[in-house]
């Protein structure tokens, strides 16, 4: 009798410390279960992060590094008296960045769905704060605040504030009413403030993010109907009530109709990449970076890359962030719960949205937004910000799901 006391006393302890730490293989079953998820009671053990998705964005710094010190030594010159001036900047920001990204790596995910609020209204009294006095004034946009750009803190607020509401309930989502609120809601206030900088490559970067994280939490397709609709009376509003947005549409048609004017940064990125080639002018040969190209260290630096590197060389960046936006989708495709999952969708979605308008305005397919190519434009703020966004991605690659991992 003592020995079977024995037994049944050991078998009720073997469960319950299996229970605190599952094995590895019990990750899946665990993973499966959608209610755990929901409650956010599963907790998996961490294992190596995405090796792919870590050298992507080391590469894709190095060469932005590169690209930046070629595009931008005349102008550094020419504004401050130095070749060096917005490489040794770039570089110091670049090797915070990395350390930044490997230790909040380190940091558990869930810790963001408890700072969401604190984060969200970091943000409003910040943008708050630009509309102010404090703000400062740079190419007739109010959108600095002590030299960094809060808008960069509201596309990570967002991104947390939408994955803790989605995990907290996902079938809020099926309706008008939960759409509008919170989702809408906050929403509306970032456009409201962003318009009064104005700063309209963050209200549709913003935008942008938040429609592709609803849509990936579970938002009825036919909504897109009256979203289109609001969208376009938004577009419409802009283009009546802000004179900027009025003229980049008309130089967006055709800018080479007033080059000396509102169609010279246009003009002068699309003469920049046509005379690239095929295989370019060589690395630092490049003839429009020289006063002609504006912002060449900035919003126009593929522009620069282009010339230097041709079609080839542009082709090689595209291939690169095509592959990091797809190795970020395939993080969130196996995260390990709910909110992990919308965090690594939004975070993903930013990415790819800056980077296509980015893309999209130098070669004139949009008209010009003032949006940075992520990894390459210079701005410590920004890219502080994508890198320790690519630390939150590689943290929840951590937490993959053991069967995902498997099948790659």
């Amino acid at each position: 009798m003592a020995s079977t006391t024995k037994q049944t006393r050991s078998a009720h302890r073997i469960p319950a410390r299996r229970e605190l730490h599952p094995a590895p293989r019990e990750v899946a079953a665990a993973h499966a279960a959608p209610s755990a998820q929901a409650r956010g009671h599963v907790r998996v053990h961490a294992h190596t992060w995405d090796a792919g998705m870590f050298f992507c964005v080391l590469l894709l710094l190095a060469v932005g590094l590169i690209a930046l010190y070629s595009a931008s030594y005349s102008s550094g010159y020419y504004l401050y008296g130095s070749s060096t001036y917005f490489i040794k900047r770039q570089s110091i920001n670049a090797v915070a960045g990395v350390a930044v990204m490997v230790l909040v790596s380190k940091l558990y995910y869930k810790v963001y769905a408890q700072l969401y609020r604190p984060i969200m209204w970091l943000s409003v009294v910040l943008l708050v704060l630009v509309a102010t006095p404090l703000g400062t004034v740079r190419n007739g946009a109010r959108r600095w605040l002590f030299g960094f750009q809060p808008s960069e803190i509201a596309k990570i607020a967002v991104i947390i504030c939408f994955a803790y509401w989605i995990a907290r309930d996902s079938q809020g989502l099926r309706s008008f009413k939960g759409l509008i609120r919170p989702y809408g809601f906050l929403l509306a206030a970032y456009v409201v403030l962003l318009a009064l900088e104005p700063h309209t490559s963050g209200m549709l970067i913003i935008c942008g993010i938040g429609v592709v994280m609803l849509l990936a939490g579970g938002m009825r397709l036919w909504y897109f109907i009256p979203i289109g609709v609001a969208g376009a009376g938004a577009v419409t509003a802009f283009y009546f009530l802000f004179g900027h947005v009025r003229e980049r549409f008309a130089v967006w048609l055709n800018p080479f109709l007033d080059m000396q004017g509102d169609g010279y940064q246009g003009s002068m990125s699309q003469i920049a990449i046509g005379s690239g080639g095929f295989f370019g002018l060589g690395l630092g040969q490049g003839r429009q970076k020289h006063l002609y190209l504006p912002e060449p260290q900035n919003d126009f630096i593929f522009a620069a890359w282009c010339e230097e590197m041709g079609f080839i060389g542009a082709l090689i960046i595209i291939v690169l962030f095509g592959y990091l936006i797809y190795r970020g989708f395939t993080v969130a495709r196996a995260a390990p719960d709910k909110f992990s999952a919308m965090v690594a969708t939004g975070i993903t979605a930013k990415l790819a949205i800056q980077t296509l308008m980015n893309l999209f305005v130098v070669t004139g397919i949009l008209p010009v937004t003032g949006a940075s190519l992520p990894f390459f434009s210079f701005g410590g703020t920004a890219l502080l910000m994508q890198l320790g966004e690519m630390g939150i991605l590689l943290n929840i690659s951590r937490y993959m799901r053991i069967d995902a991992r498997q099948s790659e």
